[in-house]
């Protein structure tokens, strides 16, 4: 059974996460606000923040925020929180993102609750990860 990712984010390092499960034969839905910029991915394959890379046909790019499958979170974690209620509540999460939330000083954990969560970080660069470059990254549950 092949499990549809969900990217929620398309920024650099949104895209380049969604490009490498693409490649590694997943299907990929990956999750942008502005619908203009959907449009201009979906029609040339190319996104905005990678232009050297070309996304796999089996990357999916959306304005509708996705209902179902594993997701990954990479939005900035000072827009979690206004995003947080609308994320799909069906299956773990994992945060993508890095940094304390202003204001409240929380790691994106600590405001992300009610399902389970999983947090990837680097150290990485969202070029050298869409680039097919070895890189290493961390992960906790």
């Amino acid at each position: 059974m092949n499990s549809q990712i969900n990217v929620i984010g398309s920024g650099a390092w949104g895209t380049a996460l969604a490009v490498l499960f693409a490649r590694a034969g997943k299907n990929v839905v990956m999750w942008a606000r502005n619908p203009e910029i959907v449009a201009e991915m979906a029609t040339w394959r190319i996104a905005p923040r990678l232009p050297n890379v070309v996304l796999p046909e089996n990357l999916q790019v959306t304005a509708q925020m996705p209902e179902r499958g594993t997701s990954l979170v990479v939005v900035p974690t000072q827009h979690l929180r206004a995003l947080a209620p609308r994320l799909p509540q069906n299956g773990p999460l994992i945060l993508c993102c890095k940094g304390l939330e202003i204001g409240s000083l929380l790691l994106p954990p600590e405001f992300v609750s009610g399902q389970q969560i999983a947090v990837l970080t680097g150290p990485n660069f969202a070029h050298e990860v869409a680039a097919g470059l070895p890189a290493a990254a961390v992960g906790d549950a």
